[in-house]
């Protein structure tokens, strides 16, 4: 199934892209999509923390819907959905 990414601020220029495609396989949830997209270190930092979970900072969309609305990062994926990552973002 396809699942479309769309990388904001900082996170376009780390992921070299606004948007991909990504073919995943049925039952893919969010944790599979960020280990398919964070496969050099410097984007592992970036996303994880040193234990493994996505860092409190970065958030995460899925068809215009926090996850944490859904399953977290154990939330599954529908063929067409979208997924939006957003690094911190501050400002005044």
């Amino acid at each position: 199934m396809k699942v479309k990414v769309k990388f904001f601020a900082t996170f376009k220029e780390l992921f070299g892209a606004e948007s991909r495609e990504i073919e995943m396989v049925d039952g893919a949830n969010i944790k599979d999509l960020l280990a398919f997209l964070c496969r050099s270190n410097k984007l592992r930092k970036e996303i994880f923390d040193d234990s493994g979970e996505v860092r409190p900072y970065v958030i995460i969309l899925k068809n215009g819907r926090h996850i944490k609305f859904f399953d977290g990062i154990r939330t599954r994926f529908q063929e067409g959905d979208t997924v939006a990552l957003f690094p911190p973002v501050g400002g005044g």
